[in-house]
């Protein structure tokens, strides 16, 4: 692997969806994406056909057709949203000027996900009592399975591993976790995606996110991803059974 080729694969991406805009401010747009190819986060442009997967929608409130574009879509009230120009915007998304200052459009691009977090959102459904002391462990390394599996059961916790996010999520929509620690970087679906995969079916479910991400963006996409809690590897144990006991109160705390 090139050191370019690394540094993508572990620069965050955030997916952006852009409506609107001159043919000029487009090209700025794409020297901009390209610029944060060796930067984080790594910005990502989405087609239209694939608009509900973007993590930020960037629109230019003072074009008609951006505009009519936005009324028809029911899903962009919950989803980060930039609006260049306009009067005014929901609570949960930005407002900025219409003349963009593109090369700070990854800070803008962090405000508006980290504003969007503000938003009110529905207190979680306690567990299930069945589920008080289940949790789930999803890591592709079966050293740090082992090893989150002996700190947790040392606790009173029951433990069930699995080795990818796949695995992880077909065992949640069949079994009654009270949490899951998931890792952030593993091959095929990644942490963040399998978090919303999860969240998507069951949304009161606890999930902590484990890595050695720990910038501010990474944070921030992790609760965009819909994770309760994130912890930085190499987990503190004491840290860990308290995060962990924040979600099944009958754990040992202090195993």
């Amino acid at each position: 692997m090139t050191t370019a080729t690394a540094e993508a694969a572990h620069n965050p991406v955030v997916k952006l969806l852009v409506k609107g805009f001159n043919p000029m401010e487009r090209r700025l747009l794409d020297g901009t994406v390209k610029l944060s190819e060796r930067r984080a986060p790594r910005i990502e442009l989405v087609a239209d056909a694939d608009a509900t997967d973007a993590d930020v929608v960037l629109i230019d409130a003072q074009e008609t057709s951006a505009l009519q574009w936005a009324a028809a879509q029911p899903w962009l009230a919950g989803k980060p949203a930039i609006w260049a120009g306009a009067k005014a915007v929901r609570p949960q998304h930005t407002l900025v000027e219409r003349h963009l200052k593109w090369p700070i459009l990854p800070v803008l691009l962090y405000r508006a996900i980290e504003h969007a977090q503000l938003a009110p959102r529905a207190t979680p459904a306690p567990a299930p009592a069945a589920a008080s002391r289940s949790v789930l462990v999803i890591d592709d390394s079966l050293a740090v399975r082992n090893h989150l599996q002996s700190l947790l059961e040392r606790a009173g916790a029951t433990v069930t591993t699995a080795a990818s996010a796949e695995e992880g999520i077909a065992l949640t929509a069949t079994q009654p976790f009270a949490c899951v620690l998931m890792d952030v970087l593993m091959p095929g679906i990644d942490g963040f995606e399998a978090c919303r995969r999860i969240k998507a079916k069951r949304a009161h479910l606890p999930v902590v996110m484990l890595t050695s991400k720990s910038s501010p963006f990474d944070r921030v996409r992790g609760k965009m991803a819909g994770c309760d809690t994130y912890l930085t590897k190499p987990v503190d144990p004491v840290q860990l059974r308290e995060t962990v006991g924040r979600h099944l109160p009958s754990l040992n705390t202090n195993a």
